[in-house]
Order: structure tokens, then sequence, then C-alpha cells
């Protein structure tokens, strides 16, 4: 660990993060729309949306042990490859059935990497400033994520999907090169009773629920967010790249904030509980009040407080499981916390495709974060 650099512990997986979920993100943004405009159903584009939380789920816990037993390194290379399968086959197939085998394929690729990567940051942490670490990643994480919907906008307005599938594809070959200079980490042996014992405590289990509550909305997010700026506000496909992008990076700035707030709490021996709250609660209830968003101006007024809940949420919950779990152990427990993400990413898009126009969906995910709370803190939980 002391011979590992503080660029290939900190700078260089912050901008693999960035690259791969901004290639990812060029895809997904558009191809809820494209697939509409191919003439799919609403609820068709909800099933395939759903691939993808759907193959998270079912894999991330068996990879997020692989993360423990073999280099993390070598995994983040293996699914650049599978990814690059996936975004080459959808180049060359439209159809459905087709589409989503693909979209199968590729969720294997993401869920492989949104372990493998994430737990080779954790591993090499250290010990101080854990907060303001982790808000430097999510922070890589949103800079990604608004930049692909931004960049896919302008190839959208000028071209078709396909070039956004090619530009996505280009970009795995520096991808993977850079992905070579990351840190190698040799795995451990570690006992499948170890994990037992880590997420049989009370206040794990309690976690993890009030995390899969809050990735209802994630869902909904990526079933309906573009066809509802789309579609609803009527926005064309550039200024919903930029509405991605404004929504990013403010919650890229937050991030680094919530860092320090997280920090400090930790300092001070305070709980992350009442941040972690606050944070869901914000969020739940400007899910809610999108029904009032009829304009650019209201939708954005909605989405800044939006995203101080969102980011306060997302970097205060990677505290907690910098806290929870020991570096050796932390890809198989991450897995299961990120299982519950994409659990509740996966019921969020079903339940978004299946309820009637592009808002219900959030209405319904910000209610049932919000109603966990009292119930949440009844329970008392040590976070």
């Amino acid at each position: 660990m002391e011979t590992i650099s503080f660029s290939k512990r900190y700078v260089i997986p912050c901008i693999v993060q960035l690259l791969q979920v901004m290639f990812l993100w060029s895809t997904l943004a558009y191809i809820t729309i494209f697939w509409i405009d191919l003439g799919f159903t609403h609820f068709q584009v909800g099933l395939l949306v759903s691939v993808f939380p759907l193959t998270s789920l079912a894999l991330m816990i068996p990879f997020g042990i692989f993360v423990d037993r073999i280099s993390p390194k070598k995994l983040v290379i293996a699914s650049q490859f599978i990814f690059s399968l996936s975004i080459l086959g959808l180049i060359m197939t439209h159809d459905f059935w087709p589409t989503l085998l693909l979209l199968a394929l590729g969720g294997c690729g993401n869920a492989l990497f949104n372990n493998a990567l994430p737990s080779l940051y954790f591993k090499t942490l250290g010990d101080n400033f854990r907060g303001v670490k982790l808000g430097f990643f999510n922070a890589s994480t949103l800079v990604g994520y608004g930049l692909g919907p931004l960049i896919s906008g302008f190839i959208m307005s000028s071209f078709d999907m396909n070039a956004v599938f090619t530009f996505s594809l280009s970009g795995q070959l520096p991808l993977l090169i850079l992905s070579l200079f990351l840190a190698d980490i040799p795995g451990t042996a570690v006992r499948l009773a170890d994990y037992k014992a880590d997420l049989s405590n009370k206040s794990v289990l309690v976690f993890i629920i009030l995390v899969f509550l809050f990735s209802l909305h994630a869902g909904a997010e990526q079933t309906s967010m573009s066809l509802f700026l789309n579609k609803d506000i009527g926005l064309s496909k550039a200024e919903v790249g930029w509405m991605y992008f404004i929504h990013a990076n403010i919650m890229a700035v937050l991030s680094l904030a919530s860092g320090l707030i997280g920090d400090r709490f930790n300092a001070r021996g305070r709980g992350l509980a009442a941040l972690f709250y606050v944070g869901i609660t914000i969020s739940g209830l400007t899910n809610i009040m999108l029904v009032l968003a009829n304009s650019f101006g209201s939708f954005l007024a909605l989405r800044v407080p939006h995203a101080i809940g969102d980011s306060l949420t997302i970097v205060t919950r990677s505290l907690i499981v910098s806290n929870f779990f020991v570096s050796t152990r932390m890809g198989g427990n991450l897995g299961a916390v990120t299982t519950a993400v994409w659990l509740g990413t996966l019921v969020g898009c079903i339940i978004s495709g299946a309820v009637p126009g592009y808002v219900m969906g959030f209405v319904i995910a910000g209610a049932l974060a919000i109603l966990a709370i009292p119930i949440t803190i009844i329970t008392r939980p040590k976070f």
C-alpha cells in the first residue's frame, strides 16, 4: 500500500471513472428516445432499461467476491472489453430481442466495472480525509454523467444514435490504455462467513434498505427523464444534454462540500445518520414536486435543490460504507450495497415504465423514500 503513488491511488481512478461514466451515459441519455422513435412501446423501453440493473443485481455480489480474491485492476480491464462488445452489437441491430440480449451483455460489463473500480478506490482510500476523497470520486462520476449527454446531444443534433454508439465505442481504447496504469492490488482469501457476519449487523441491514428506497428514483431517471424533458417540457435533444450537464456539475461541486461536511462529522465522533436522512428527504421532496414542472426554468429550479439532496446522500452513503467494512472484504460488501442500488433502480425502472406519464415514477419513488425515514429513526441504527 505504501508504494502506490498518489496518482495511481486517487487521480487515475477518478479519470477512469469519469470517462467510463461519460461514454455510458452518452448512450443511455438518449437511447430511450431512440427506442420510442423506433416504435417500441413505453413498457418495452422500461424492460430494456431495466436489463442493466437486473444484470447488475444478479452479478454484483459474485463480482464483489471476485474483486476481493482477484486483482481489481484486471477486472476493470475485462469489463471494458465486455462493454465494447455490447456497444458494437447495438450498432449492428435495432430489433427488440437482440437489443435486450446486448443490453444484458453490457450490463455484465457495467456490473463488473461498477464493483471493481470503486472497490479498488476504497481499498486504497487510507484513513484521513475520506469524505473529501470520496467526494472527488463521486464528483468525477457526476462530471462524466453530465458530459456524456451533453456531447451526445450535439452528436444527435447533427447525426443519429448510431453516431453516438460509435462515439462511445471509440472511447474504449484510450480508456483501456489509461486503465493499465491503475494500482494493482493482489487478491486475498476471504471466507463467505465473514461477509455474512458483516452484513447481518442490524445497522447495516437498515442502511441497505434505505439505499434501496433512495435508489428507486434512479430507475425513474433512466426510464423517463429524457422523455419527460423532450416530450412534456419540449426541450430539444441538445437542450436535454445541457440539462444533464448543468445538474451533474452542480452535484459534482456539492459532492466536494458534502465530503467536507462528512469529514467534520467523523472527526467529531458524530454519526452520519442525520446527514443521510436530510439528503434523502430533500431528494424525495424535489422528486415529488416534479409534478409542478412545466418549463425549462421550473424544472431547473427543482433540480438544483434535488442536486443538494442527491450529492449529500451519495457521498454520505460512501462514507458510511467506508466506516462499516474492512478493506479486505470491501468488494463483497460493497457488492451487497451496490446490489441494493441496482435493485432499487430496477424496481424504479419497472414502476416508471408501468405507470402513466413520465412523472409519476418520480412521485412514487420520492414518497416511499421519505416515508421510510421515521421508521428508520425508530430502529436507532448506528451509522
